[in-house]
């Protein structure tokens, strides 16, 4: 496997590759290291997970969808390390775990991952061997989570009994995503109709600005002319005053053109 190849893909197709734990340098260090892996297949190989290299990658991985070890060899110690790295992964939504023959040992780690998970939406765990007591504890992981999750348990040892629990279960839980979705619809057509009222108010809010800015320089042109029409009064009130303070110079000018008349008369 070619490191420079893988780390650029979205989806790697691994199945039937004759796969060991020894194999897995290269793929642990792409799981680790990736931003766009999203879909990793490794079904029919030899995996067992029980060094732990790849579970502590997968701990790290913050885009992998989904992954597919289908048929291969993960057992009990597999399905502790795979459950350690469940507690802290948040990106996985599902995960096919089926033909592993992990037990119900396998099984009781799994369910105590799956009550703090909160990313898987399903997880397939078919042909495991899984007996009441696994699935018993796989039950209350659902009950306890709210996350919605859905658990595959076809061809295991369980009674008919424990079937109708977890199938109680499953239902209680996909009544649960409904309302849930319902809920999120309606908190999302409440959000748009804040959104929109805000956005009115917004606009609102710029038309009072906008004409108290109007007023504003109206109120100021006011003022100018009053200040104008001020100015041009007291010019005029200056102007008369002047003209009521010299009357005798406009009597003295009278007099003096009357007598220059009489002069130029007399022979």
């Amino acid at each position: 496997m070619n490191y420079q190849d893988l780390i650029k893909k979205e989806i790697l197709w691994l199945d039937d590759k004759e796969l060991y734990d020894e194999d897995m340098g290269v793929l642990v260090k792409v799981v680790q290291e990736s931003e766009v892996l999203e879909g990793l297949l490794l079904c029919s190989n030899h995996i067992t997970l029980a060094d732990g290299a790849f579970t502590s990658a997968l701990a790290q991985n913050h885009t992998l969808r989904t992954l597919n070890l289908y048929n291969n060899k993960i057992g009990v110690e597999g399905a502790k390390c795979l459950a350690a790295a469940l507690k802290v992964n948040s990106s996985l939504q599902q995960l096919h775990l089926g033909g592993n023959h992990i037990g119900d040992k396998g099984a009781q780690f799994l369910a105590d991952s799956l009550v703090v998970n909160k990313g898987l939406s399903k997880i397939w765990l078919n042909r495991n061997r899984i007996g009441d007591n696994g699935a018993h504890r796989l039950a209350n992981a659902l009950a306890c989570n709210y996350v919605p999750k859905q658990i595959a348990l076809e061809e295991n040892h369980i009674s008919c009994d424990m079937k109708k629990t977890i199938k109680s279960i499953h239902t209680f839980m996909a009544k649960r995503k409904r309302e849930t979705r319902r809920n999120e619809i309606v908190i999302a057509r409440k959000d748009k109709e804040i959104r929109i009222k805000d956005e009115e108010l917004a606009s609102k809010s710029e038309e009072l600005t906008s004409k108290s800015e109007q007023i504003a320089s109206l109120e100021a042109a006011i003022r100018l002319l009053k200040q104008q029409q001020q100015q041009c009064n007291t010019r005029k009130e200056k102007r008369v005053v002047a003209c009521l303070d010299t009357p005798d110079l406009v009597s003295e000018k009278a007099g003096d053109g009357n007598k220059r008349r009489r002069v130029s008369r007399s022979p």
